[in-house]
């Protein structure tokens, strides 16, 4: 039987959200998937939490096929040593699959995203995550959608799932993580979703966070987890600011590039990157220019190209 409050505790740490890598043709790269996810076993998985195909890895855009493709490379290149979470997006019925392939695949948790295109209520969305939830036997991450006040009862009556194991807040304050941890004090991990929900969110007691920084430098998103959590603000703000804001200024260089600008500088890094598919931005060619000089000013980057030759 699988123990569920070790699982929820292993995901303490930093959430490293790893984009699809794709060919030029669109298709999926799933060796591309494999050796990106090898990179970080290589580079060091202490307190990661690598996570896939989900909104951010373009989930919306695999079909089911893929997918499953997609987390399958992302277990093998984990070789056990790092968690590898999936992503479930999309309506309930493909929702469902997703969450069945993925386990299938080897995955050890799931994210499962609430769908943008529904109007959550208090009971609807009980229901979606409850039925996915229990559709599997590995654990389970909530990631709710809109601002009603209703989430934290929500997250209450879903603590009767064994497996529902953590959630990430729908605002950017800690007010939702903290009624949850009053109301079933101890029972999830709260994620705090980017840097900016992070630094309001450790103080309050969120043990985790997500992060498109760490695909890129991953031992500067651990250094900042570890000081923000230990309540040292100062060092905190330190690594932020001198090296996670420059990486995520990639991603700002222009409106759309919050993927596309992550997957070129792994490109210029020598990985796995690809376009983005359509209806996404690709960066422009000029831009690509600029994401090289961003990384080249990194100190932690340029070790570990030194470090993984």
């Amino acid at each position: 039987m699988t123990d569920y409050a070790a699982l929820r505790d292993s995901l303490a740490g930093v959430h490293n959200y790893l984009p699809t890598p794709f060919l030029a043709d669109y298709r999926l790269d799933a060796d591309g998937m494999r050796e990106n996810v090898a990179f970080h076993v290589r580079a060091g998985p202490e307190n990661m939490t690598i996570t896939v195909a989900g909104a951010y890895g373009e989930g919306f855009s695999l079909d089911l096929g893929e997918h499953e493709a997609a987390v399958t490379a992302a277990v093998d290149g984990a070789q056990g040593k790092v968690h590898i979470m999936a992503g479930v997006v999309g309506g309930y019925g493909i929702a469902r699959r997703m969450a069945r392939n993925a386990e299938a695949a080897g995955a050890d948790s799931l994210i499962v995203f609430f769908p943008r295109t529904s109007t959550p209520t208090a009971e609807t969305s009980y229901s979606y995550f409850r039925d996915i939830a229990e559709s599997i036997n590995i654990g389970v991450v909530a990631f709710p959608f809109g601002q009603q006040d209703f989430w934290p009862r929500v997250q209450e009556r879903l603590a009767e799932v064994p497996n529902m194991v953590g959630f990430f807040p729908p605002t950017s304050g800690p007010e939702v993580g903290e009624s949850v941890s009053s109301l079933v004090p101890g029972r999830y991990i709260w994620i705090a979703e980017n840097e900016d929900q992070a630094i309001r969110a450790f103080p309050h007691g969120s043990l985790a966070y997500s992060t498109a920084a760490a695909a890129i430098v991953p031992n500067a998103s651990r250094q900042f987890w570890r000081n923000g959590v230990s309540g040292d603000v100062e060092s905190m703000m330190e690594v932020y600011d001198e090296s996670i804001r420059p990486i995520l200024g990639i991603r700002s260089l222009k409106p759309g590039y919050g993927v596309s600008g992550i997957k070129v500088a792994l490109e210029v890094l020598g990985r796995a990157g690809g376009p983005t598919r359509p209806p996404d931005t690709q960066v422009e060619d000029p831009d690509r220019l600029a994401i090289a000089d961003i990384l080249a000013g990194n100190t932690e980057v340029s070790h570990l190209v030194r470090q993984n030759g």
